[in-house]
């Protein structure tokens, strides 16, 4: 029993609430730690929320709004009472934030109540509420004067008379003029600023009556104790004609000094003759200081935004002392830090990082903030309130126990939306039933609670995690106990408060679902007790009379007085808006479902008429607009008008897809055999009413369509007259409707048609359809052709009939009607009628003029129906001239003509089915699109691309042009615009001129006469002139020429000569270098052609384009030049080559003189040297350079030294830091990697330094590493090496050019390069004074002894090249106080005589076969003798170690041995060869052991190092050394020597080998075995030992 009572108990807590809101969950909604409420923002009302909160938080203001007296003769009363009503909410309320819904509605403004979605300017609502505030009572009025109420004056002082004009205006706010002013000062003083009036402008003294000179300007009266100013931030420009917001930064300070502002300091007191005087005769002493309490920010444009505020608590004297702000933005408020105010108050620009990823960076972004101040608030300092002030506020007891209600029921909420609460109402309803003693006896009870509970409370929650455990209880309930079943929808059918509430307003969809199927699942639960109750009327004798009333069914079953409960709220309780009918609608087609019964029910109730009639209710062409209910809005009364909710973009009844499937249903369930047993009213609701106002409704909102056409085939079985009546309905609609709204009615049209088979009495729709098409096709015709293509693929009828009429539609849709979309549709539909899917495909992918659909497999049947189609449009080629005047028709009509006749070019067989046509095209392109001056006529563009199809690979074609004597006089004639500014023209000649030009090509090379007479014609000229200089613009234009007959190759030479010399002329190289490659790499194909090109000044037009793509190259988004400059820069290599053989000739010379860029073009050339330019760039430079050298020798001798020596040592002597591009070797090669290659350096510059930082391992450690640092670095050094032996040459070898050179080659030294010792050798070992002077100079400079002392202490390899090993043995002794003092040498022998003993046990003779490992140590020992020999022939040590000697004994027996071992592997291998030979046996390949060129390249040396040099008035130059002829180089004197050996042709551009690059030249030289050469080695060392041992001191060694 006390269970009974606790049950009892929790009904009376559910029924003592009123309706929760959806999605409810009160501890969200608690009010903000700061003790601060909010204001919800209903849509666009943040103006109100910022304007109130800056009221409430003024105290004077709020203590006025309390103590007004409510009357009912006051002004605004309502307004007052809900002001009262927010201010106590705002003070006392323990939610977060207050609705401020009931001001709205009682607010006006312009006489209009408050939109809420209608953003307003704060200042104006600000000014407005002050204004009615002070309209409600005098107290108030007074307040607000005190408070707000300012007096500005005007005031003219006369210059010429003693007289002063005064006029004054009250104030609420300041406006502070914001652009071109920074902070408020400027602002002020731009309001105070003293004007003159004089000359024309003086004014008219009301005193004296004449005109005086007079000051103007305006001053503070009266400051108000709290001054607000607004900043004007919107403007209107006049250009653009619309309202903008000034972002700029504008400051304004937290104690403000108002007194230079005021007219006690502006105007003397006893200068004012006129206008106003004090009060009194003494004025009370006030402060114009003011301190800053409020801001208002708007953040967004001018056409809309946001506002919210920074309020300072000046309520709370705590708060007030330590300078507490706090932000209210809508509902939420939360302190503020005051300090942020500029940041987020001033305006202004603000930075932020932005990653840019082409140049792989974060970059400063800077943009204007949207967000600042608009709205100031200052309060007067007073000295009484420095610490604050205790405020004490009177609220009446009505508004105290209003608020005390509300929290009480707050605080209830917050207890009952609990999952504690939750979980103990889960143990009532679930888990105790079950163990009382009796459980039957509360089955119904608990089931009531469970179903109040979880409709009211549960599903009303935010967090319901439970809410499917509760729905199975709920179930399991109702299967267990039917009259749970029966009170449920009797409950519902008596109160439509719970279907009302979830299952049309609740806007969650998933508990709407959920509610439906509850519904649903009870109803069956029913369905066999009480199903044979549906129909029977609620009589009382109980007789089954069904003739009742219609108000009578039903009643005697739960289920269906629900089902009616439902029925009447569409008929009264839905509003006409409702979003949320899905689930509605869904639960009644549901129930329809059901069974026979569930239908019939249905029908007697005449539910269609109900749908109906509410469906049409809600239509209207006056109610495009619709409201939509906020979650606020539902709480209030139903019958309550709101006016203040946001409108819904258009209103779209989604929701009503289930109620046009139910009328559907219940249609065909009316079936009986033949015919509808419809009532009256339901078969007029239907196809009643003129043009079936229904039926068009629905479609036109495209409420699911499918279930219309359902609807309709119902309807209109065995009904033929009623499918006509329908159709004509919707082809009479698409007439009247635009194409957008008449899209749902094509697609109804659609499925009708889509309609073949089905039961009997079906109307023939499609033969309506199609017999009515033509009639409205007028109206829509895009729409119509539209919807035919795609009919026709799919219906055979279709098909068949627009392929016969194609003769009354073709031509009057594809080419004279006016639109391009209708043409473009009529092309569309004609590629429908080829019954091909593939056919159809291409042709609506392409978005441009169609090109032939070549290899395109089709069926026979398919090939006639095509040449069907493609037949009748040829037959239109006489009629289109119709169609080509362009004042008539424009430039457009024939576009979609040509082009679909071009894409139906399958093979050859249509474009010989053209040929009988041929006359009909020349007519409509001559004169008639060729001759007018028109420059963009596209007819035209698509009839040349068609023809130029036509012709390709179809000579027949072809004939017809170059066989008639009219077409060949008069087809060079078109006219052509070369306007390259218009980009218009220039795309449209894109299009154009190559199927123009590429007719005239095919005629050319079919009539050897047509092409003499096209040479020579005028239009041809003219477009070399005009045209090619663009080819940029116009790609594919430049082409080369047909090979021609040997009895015109001379025509062809003049013609060729006559058009380069005419490029050199027109072309521009700043803008046509595309031009000028693709017509050089053409026409320049011998020397001759070439120096035409020098003759004509072709090196400056060719040095002009450098010049832009060396630009264009360097700028971030320009990416795609580089393979233009290699290929001019090829050009470039060509011509110059080709020029060097004629350099004594005047002409020549001549032409290099007026080629003044060249000093210029070199340096330019040396800033694409770095690792951001590709090796094809760079080595392209490199080859140019050695060209310009060896051409002009003296010049870049002078030039580029200087430049190239100031470059490597900034970076060896400066801090400046290195930026790598991605071609850098590395051995990982990440660099190489990852698709960084379009990375630009940051400026134009040479950096090929070989920094020791820069190199990742020494040489010989990995052998890829070697050849990619060998390949980067090998053209640059021998460039290097070039300048030097040029400059011997000529006589130039200047010390600058000295220290460059050694200075490279310390650089080089990880390479081992062989060039530097290989030249300064040849120069030590020269007689002649110039070669002596250069090698002082070396010997003098610090960087040889570094590069020296490198050598020998950390690139000791290099030494196993018998040319460096001759260098230093050369050079040491010369410089070795530099390199080695006494410490360092004694240092250095000790090192090596300690490598030495340990590391010669490696040289073992089983080795021997192991040939990379035994060559590994071979060099590795050879390196540390030749440098221990250098040494020692240097310096003699004062002891060494005795076991040298033994060791240099064993190792040299070692060597022996395995040089004996490996002859004898080596003539095993000989005699199996022989023999295997002998045998016929083909013999395996084995790696050879014996020395050969296939030896490791670090220790393959060349074997001549002692070359000499012949004095320089006897040296001759060997013919097969010297890089170039002697004749080619010029010399300074007959004798000077040309020491140009061991260096490749520079113009070939070929790089040497790694050996031969370390061999110091590039021929072939015989190769010591690393093995033979430590024998030697060896040999060497024991005997200078020996010598010293003997006490004969060192000697220097010899080469070995």
């Amino acid at each position: 029993m006390n269970d009974h009572v606790v049950i009892l108990c929790c009904f009376a807590v559910l029924a003592s609430h009123a309706p929760y809101k959806w999605d409810y969950w009160p501890h969200d909604d608690v009010r903000a730690e700061c003790r601060f409420v909010g204001l919800t923002n209903l849509g666009a009302t943040c103006y109100l929320a910022s304007t109130i909160q800056q009221l409430y938080m003024i105290p004077e203001a709020r203590q006025a709004v309390f103590t007004a007296k409510y009357s009912e003769d006051i002004k605004h009363k309502t307004t007052l009472l809900e002001l009262q009503k927010m201010f106590t909410y705002l003070m006392e309320s323990e939610r977060k934030a207050y609705n401020p819904r009931p001001f709205c509605k009682t607010y006006t403004m312009d006489k209009q109540p408050l939109n809420t979605g209608e953003q307003k300017d704060m200042t104006e609502f600000f000014t407005d509420l002050i204004t009615k505030i002070e309209e409600m009572s005098q107290d108030l009025k007074n307040t607000v004067k005190t408070l707000f109420g300012g007096v500005i004056t005007n005031n003219v002082v006369s210059l010429d008379c003693d007289h002063v004009s005064q006029t004054a205006e009250e104030f609420y706010t300041v406006r502070c003029q914001v652009a071109d002013m920074k902070n408020i000062y400027e602002s002020l003083d731009e309001v105070t600023i003293k004007d003159t009036l004089e000359g024309d402008n003086m004014y008219t003294c009301s005193q004296c009556g004449k005109k005086v000179r007079a000051e103007k300007r305006a001053c503070f009266k009266k400051l108000p104790r709290i001054l607000s100013f607004n900043t004007m931030r919107y403007t209107f420009n006049m250009v653009t004609m619309m309202k903008e917001k000034v972002n700029t930064h504008f400051s304004f300070p937290l104690r403000l000094d108002m007194t230079p502002y005021t007219e006690d300091f502006l105007m003397a007191k006893g200068d004012r003759k006129e206008g106003f005087r004090d009060e009194g005769d003494a004025k009370v002493a006030e402060s114009y200081e003011y301190d800053l309490i409020g801001v208002t920010v708007h953040t967004g444009t001018a056409d809309g935004g946001h506002y919210y505020s920074f309020i300072r608590d000046i309520v709370n004297p705590h708060a007030y002392r330590n300078n507490k702000w706090y932000l209210f933005n809508d509902a939420e408020v939360k302190p503020f830090d005051s300090a942020q105010l500029a940041s987020e108050c001033f305006g202004g620009e603000m930075t932020t990082k932005t990653y840019d990823s082409v140049t792989d960076k974060f970059m400063d972004f800077s943009f204007e903030k949207t967000h600042s101040a608009y709205m100031l608030f200052y309060k007067r300092v007073e000295v009484e309130e420095e610490n604050g002030k205790d405020f004490n506020f009177d609220i009446s007891p009505d508004l105290l126990e209003w608020i005390w209600h509300d929290n009480m029921q707050f605080l209830q909420d917050k207890n009952i939306f609990e999952h504690t609460y939750f979980g103990f109402m889960w143990q009532l309803c679930s888990s105790i039933p079950s163990t009382l003693p009796d459980p039957k006896s509360v089955l119904l009870m608990t089931a009531k609670l469970s179903t109040s509970f979880v409709l009211e409370t549960f599903i009303h929650s935010k967090e319901k995690p439970t809410m499917l455990q509760w729905i199975e209880l709920l179930t399991k309930q109702f299967n267990n106990n039917q009259a749970a079943c029966e009170w449920f929808l009797d409950q519902m059918a008596d109160d439509n408060w719970w279907p009302m509430q979830i299952l049309i307003k609740c806007p969650n969809q998933i508990v709407r679902q959920m509610f439906q199927r509850l519904c649903i699942h009870v109803i069956q639960r029913l369905r066999p007790a009480h199903a044979h109750l549906y129909l029977q009327p609620g009589m009382e004798d109980g007789s089954d009379d069904m003739d009742g009333p219609v108000e009578d069914i039903g009643s005697r079953s739960c289920v269906t007085r629900f089902v009616k409960t439902l029925l009447s709220i569409m008929e009264h309780g839905v509003k006409p808006h409702s979003k949320h009918l899905t689930e509605y609608f869904a639960f009644l087609y549901e129930f329809a479902k059901m069974g026979e019964e569930e239908s019939q029910f249905l029908l007697s109730l005449q539910a269609i008429s109900i749908m109906v009639h509410f469906y049409m209710g809600t239509k209207g062409p006056e109610n495009p607009q619709v409201e939509v209910l906020s979650e606020e809005e539902e709480g209030e009364e139903d019958e309550e008008e709101d006016i203040l909710s946001l409108a819904e973009e258009k209103y779209r009844p989604a929701a009503l897809e289930k109620m046009i499937a139910l009328i559907a249903l219940l249609v065909e369930q009316s079936r009986s055999e033949r015919h509808l047993t419809l009532s009256q009213s339901d078969m007029a609701a239907l196809t009643g009413g003129k043009g079936f106002p229904f039926l068009f409704q629905h479609i036109r909102d495209s409420i699911n369509i499918r279930q219309t056409c359902n609807l309709i085939f119902s309807l209109c079985r065995y009904n033929n007259r009623l499918a006509e009546h329908i159709v004509s309905m919707l082809f009479t609609s698409i007439a009247k409707l635009t194409p957008e709204a008449a899209n749902p009615f094509f697609k109804l049209l659609t499925m009708l048609m889509e309609f073949a088979a089905g039961p009997p009495g079906m109307p023939s729709f499609a033969s309506y359809i199609l017999q009515r098409i033509w009639e409205v096709i007028e109206y829509n015709p895009s729409q119509c052709l539209d919807w035919l293509a795609v009919q026709t693929p799919r219906n055979k009828l279709a098909h068949s009939w627009v392929l016969q009429n194609m003769e009354n539609w073709v031509e009057r849709f594809l080419l004279a009607h006016n639109y391009p979309r209708v043409r473009t549709s009529a092309a569309y539909l004609l590629v429908s009628l080829i019954p091909s899917n593939s056919f159809r495909q291409m042709f609506r992918s392409t978005r441009s003029l169609h090109i032939p659909t070549r290899d395109l497999p089709l069926s026979p049947d398919t090939t006639v129906v095509l040449h069907q189609v493609y037949n009748l449009l040829l037959g239109l080629l006489g009629r289109a001239k119709l169609y080509v005047d362009v004042p008539v028709h424009g430039t457009t009509k024939l576009v979609q003509y040509f082009s679909f006749m071009t894409y139906c070019l399958i093979s050859k067989t249509e474009k010989l089915m053209f040929s009988s046509y041929f006359m009909d095209l020349w007519n409509l392109f001559q004169p008639k699109l060729s001759e007018p001056a028109i420059a963009t006529n596209h007819n035209k563009q698509a009839l040349l691309s068609f023809w130029y199809n036509v012709c390709v690979d179809c000579s027949e074609n072809v004939r017809l042009i170059v066989q008639n004597p009219v077409v060949t006089k008069n087809i060079a004639f078109n006219y052509i615009l070369a306007d390259h500014d218009d980009q218009e023209v220039v795309l449209f000649n894109r299009g154009m001129l190559p199927a123009y030009y590429a007719i005239l090509r095919m005629c050319c090379e079919q009539s050897p006469a047509f092409t003499r007479q096209l040479a020579s014609h005028q239009n041809i000229q003219w477009a070399f002139k005009n045209l090619t200089p663009h080819a940029s613009q116009y790609p594919g234009f430049v082409a080369q020429r047909p090979d021609m007959r040997e009895e015109e190759l001379e025509d062809v030479k003049q013609f060729k000569k006559t058009t380069i010399s005419c490029y050199l002329r027109c072309l521009d190289g700043r803008s046509c270098w595309t031009t000028l490659i693709s017509a050089f790499r053409i026409l320049l194909e011998n020397d001759e052609d070439r120096l035409l090109v020098v003759f004509n000044r072709g090196l400056i037009l060719m040095t002009e384009s450098f010049n832009t793509l060396h630009m264009m190259y360097h700028e971030a988004t320009a990416c795609h030049v580089t393979g233009d400059l290699v290929e001019l820069l090829s050009i470039f290599l060509s011509v110059l080559k080709a020029t060097r053989p004629y350099l004594q000739r005047k002409d020549v010379k001549q032409a290099l003189i007026q080629w003044q860029e060249r000093i210029d073009f070199a340096h330019k050339l040396l800033t694409l040297l770095n690792s951001y330019s590709p090796p094809e760039l760079r080595n392209a430079c490199l080859d140019v350079l050695k060209e310009l050298v060896l051409l002009s020798p003296h010049d870049f001798l002078h030039t580029l030294v200087p430049f190239l020596q100031h470059n490597h040592c900034t970076y060896h002597h400066s801090n400046i830091p290195m930026s790598f591009g991605p071609y850098l070797p590395c051995r990982e090669n990440i660099k190489l990697m990852g698709g960084k290659n379009n990375i630009r350096p940051p400026r134009p510059e040479l950096n090929m330094c070989l920094l020791p930082s820069m190199v990742e391992t020494s040489k010989g450690k990995d052998e890829v590493y070697d050849r990619m640092l060998l390949d980067y670095f090998l053209s640059y050094h021998q460039f290097i090496h070039l300048l030097c032996r040029v400059a011997i040459n000529c006589e130039k070898f200047t010390e600058t050019l000295v220290k460059l050179s050694v200075l490279i080659a310390y650089e080089g030294l990880p390479l081992h390069l062989a060039l530097f010792p290989k030249l300064w050798t040849e120069l030590a070992q020269s007689q002649c004074a110039m070669a002596q002077s250069c090698v002082k100079l070396l010997c003098e400079d610090p960087a040889f002894g570094e590069y020296m002392k490198c050598i020998l202490m950390d690139e000791r390899n290099f030494l196993n090249n018998n040319i460096a090993y001759s260098f230093l043995t050369c050079f040491l002794h010369k410089v070795q106080v530099q390199v080695l003092s006494g410490q360092s040498c004694s240092n250095l022998v000790n090192v090596l005589v300690t490598n030495l003993l340990n590391e010669y046990h490696s040289l073992q003779p089983e080795l021997t076969n192991q040939r990379a490992e035994m060559s590994k140590t071979s060099s590795l020992l050879n390196a540390d003798l030749r440098a221990l020999l250098l040494v020692l022939s240097v310096s003699t040590p004062q002891h060494l170690d005795p076991a040298l000697g033994p060791a240099l004994q064993e190792l040299l027996s070692k060597c022996r041995l395995c040089l004996q071992h490996r002859a004898t592997l080596e003539m095993e291998a000989k005699e199996r060869k022989a023999k295997a030979e002998e045998e016929g046996v083909t013999p395996v390949k084995r790696r050879r052991v014996s020395s050969s060129a296939d030896d490791r390249p670090g220790d393959a040396p060349s074997s001549s190092s002692s070359s000499s040099l012949a004095p320089c008035s006897e040296q001759k130059a060997e013919p097969g050394e010297a890089l170039t002829p002697t004749k080619e180089v010029p010399s300074t004197s007959a004798d000077s020597v040309l020491l140009l050996s061991s260096l490749p042709e520079a113009s070939e551009g070929r790089s040497c080998s790694l050996q031969e690059a370390e061999s110091g030249g590039c021929g072939h030289a015989h190769k010591l075995d690393s093995l033979e050469m430590l024998s030697r080695t060896v040999e060497a060392t024991i005997a200078v030992v020996a010598k010293l041992s003997n006490g004969k001191g060192g000697t220097r060694p010899s080469a070995l």
